[in-house]
């Protein structure tokens, strides 16, 4: 059976399993995998674009993109163009906390659920985020998406791993979760080869003042 659907996702994982008594939690092995992928998987089909930001003169903070799980590049939109550079908390409040100057921002840093510029922009510019975005969650009314589509082995494999522990068949628990490693590197890794847009963001520590 193809593993193209939510529906036959869980038909196959029950047919790994040789059980028929577990129809009511095979969507929770499925939720707890993509809670899973949305920490551990980081490829260009998880990458999204947002400019709904316009900056406000003088503030620093915006809140983060719905779905945000992390950032490849964000750009100021001014002209020219400034990609920013994301910086730790630390070294962003040593150097931008206190200061009141007001310019083009050249760096970043994520606080909670917002994304904060240093130094707070001087005028209303669009803000351009790049990121991996939360996976779109199967479900009876969402039959698919594009990681089931092309990487349907870490739903399967993940949802085992999950079920092993809760049907008490710890001889397997290994086992799942050695072929669900595997499948979320060579993943990565391929993803990473194919894609300019999954690179790692640039750390950079500014002289502070």
């Amino acid at each position: 059976m193809a593993l193209d659907t939510y529906t036959n996702l869980k038909t196959t994982i029950a047919n790994y399993l040789n059980r028929d008594d577990l129809t009511a939690y095979l969507g929770d092995f499925i939720t707890l995998t993509e809670a899973r992928l949305n920490r551990e998987l980081r490829v260009r089909e998880m990458v999204n674009t947002d400019t709904s930001i316009t900056t406000v003169a003088g503030t620093q903070s915006y809140a983060l993109p719905t779905g945000y799980l992390e950032a490849t590049t964000v750009i100021f939109q001014s002209d020219p163009y400034c990609t920013l550079r994301f910086i730790n908390n630390s070294d962003f409040y040593n150097k931008y906390n206190v200061s009141q100057a007001r310019g083009k921002p050249t760096y970043f840093t994520i606080l909670g659920t917002n994304i904060l510029l240093g130094v707070a922009p001087d005028s209303a510019t669009t803000l351009q985020i790049n990121y991996y975005k939360n996976i779109t969650a199967l479900s009876d009314s969402n039959a698919t998406n594009d990681i089931l589509t092309n990487y349907p082995e870490l739903y399967l494999y993940g949802s085992l791993a999950e079920s092993a522990p809760f049907i008490m068949q710890d001889e397997r628990i290994n086992t799942w979760a050695t072929l669900y490693k595997e499948a979320i590197k060579n993943a990565n890794e391929t993803s990473s080869r194919g894609s300019t847009t999954s690179s790692p963001l640039q750390m950079s520590t500014p002289q502070v003042a």
